[in-house]
């Protein structure tokens, strides 16, 4: 049985990471980022449901006051790093990369970052897991999610995704496209802490219409993504939530 659920969002521009992928999309004007959708949802589940935020750095600024308003709710800021790029290979300069995301967000929030997620789930080549984890430590954070678990030996705590059948189930773009009734399943059952993730740009973004998109790697990111809000609901009503930092592995 689980012991906890912590829901996370990963605070990212939908556009940027399409851009990365090398699938550039035009930005409307005055789009909308979703945090204030996100806010209402958790403003619908009360006090004591908190949620942990992982902002990329150079995105934060768009979204200050947004940010501001669920730090003042009492949910928690952590670091997606400072851009959405992929890690650097190099010790030192992945050591420079993290810290400087964290700074970023630190200085914008006025509020401690403990917390990482990398923003591919990717762990660099050239270190493995346990060499990612002692740089982690390095650069100031207290703990990890993502989708490795280095255990015991690790140096920061390990919140790893909700997995079934090697399937991050947890990750919203799974929760797409499963039913409701699994998802809660998979969530009841876990073996510790039940962590899920969702995007900002799920609760209400300005975003593409399916049918005004022509390249299919990009439909594909847009298609099932309206129900990924209810999903998020569904579980906060049932189980709630508690930030990343106050749970115990």
């Amino acid at each position: 049985m689980t012991t906890g659920v912590c829901l996370t969002v990963d605070v990212e521009d939908w556009y940027d990471g399409m851009s990365v992928l090398g699938q550039a999309t035009s930005r409307p004007p005055g789009a909308r980022s979703g945090l204030s959708g996100l806010a209402d949802r958790l403003r619908s589940a009360g006090d004591e449901a908190s949620v942990t935020l992982f902002v990329v750095g150079n995105y934060a600024t768009s979204v200050r006051t947004e940010l501001a308003d669920l730090v003042a709710a009492g949910h928690e800021i952590a670091s997606h790093g400072p851009d959405h790029g992929r890690l650097p290979e190099d010790p030192a300069a992945l050591v420079d990369w993290l810290r400087r995301g964290r700074a970023m967000t630190e200085d914008l929030v006025q509020v401690p970052v403990r917390g990482f997620r990398s923003p591919r789930f990717d762990v660099p080549a050239t270190l493995g897991l346990a060499g990612f984890r002692d740089l982690l430590a390095e650069a100031g954070f207290d703990y990890v999610s993502d989708t490795g678990r280095l255990g015991g030996r690790s140096p920061v705590r390990e919140l790893p995704v909700l997995t079934r059948y090697r399937i991050p189930i947890g990750g919203g773009s799974y929760q797409r496209l499963l039913p409701g009734a699994v998802v809660s399943a998979a969530v009841g059952s876990a073996d510790g802490p039940a962590v899920l993730y969702y995007h900002s740009y799920d609760f209400g973004a300005t975003l593409p219409s399916t049918g005004s998109i022509r390249s299919l790697a990009v439909a594909k990111q847009l298609v099932g993504r309206g129900r990924v809000a209810g999903m998020f609901s569904r579980v906060l009503s049932r189980y709630g939530s508690q930030a990343c930092g106050h749970v115990e592995w």
